[in-house]
């Protein structure tokens, strides 16, 4: 990455309160995925955009097509819970909790950016499946058998929140892991 660019997402940032909860589920399915990379407390958020490296001088760009995108959006809720794997629970590679509440608002909004951004140049996500990594794990493991704990987390309870915003986040990849910045606050339902 060059001086001039910041690696970026745009994301709905998740309260401290609400971290601590998804900590505890994570503590849960240690003994299940022993050689595994935790997504660290304080840095659970739910990525809308992944945009990768942009330069600098972009960012102005990205920060008026996103006020344009949410400026008539309304705020709404979303609730955590639902365990899954990706790909699959035979070979899973990434641990992740969903939404109970606010899934179809949450994809609509993504979507949006995805169209917006992909008439800026931005890589066309061909789908999107609103959900928080909790951990990418680094060994073959088969969690077909983990049913009554994936049930367990149907619903996380505590995690209902609203959401009033989104940010656009800055990424910088260290040797101990991902360290996460705001750098815009993109309020939902204000007009310029």
């Amino acid at each position: 990455m060059s001086p001039d660019s910041k690696r970026c997402f745009v994301a709905i940032e998740i309260p401290d309160r609400i971290q601590v909860i998804l900590s505890e589920v994570q503590s849960e399915f240690r003994p299940r995925i022993k050689k595994a990379s935790l997504t660290r407390l304080g840095n659970f958020h739910l990525t809308l955009k992944f945009l990768g490296d942009v330069e600098k001088r972009n960012i102005t760009k990205i920060n008026s097509t996103v006020e344009g995108i949410v400026e008539n959006r309304k705020p709404f809720r979303i609730e955590i819970g639902g365990i899954g794997t990706f790909p699959n629970l035979y070979r899973p590679r990434v641990l992740w909790v969903g939404l109970t509440q606010g899934a179809n608002e949450t994809t609509t909004l993504a979507n949006s950016i995805n169209l917006e951004f992909g008439e800026l140049g931005f890589s066309n996500d061909k789908r999107f499946h609103p959900h928080l990594t909790l951990a990418r794990i680094k060994e073959s493991v088969n969690m077909t058998t983990d049913s009554e704990l994936f049930k367990k987390f149907e619903t996380v309870a505590g995690t209902l929140m609203d959401v009033n915003h989104l940010t656009l986040v800055g990424s910088e990849l260290r040797p101990s892991g991902a360290v996460y910045t705001p750098l815009h606050i993109y309020p939902l339902g204000r007009r310029k």
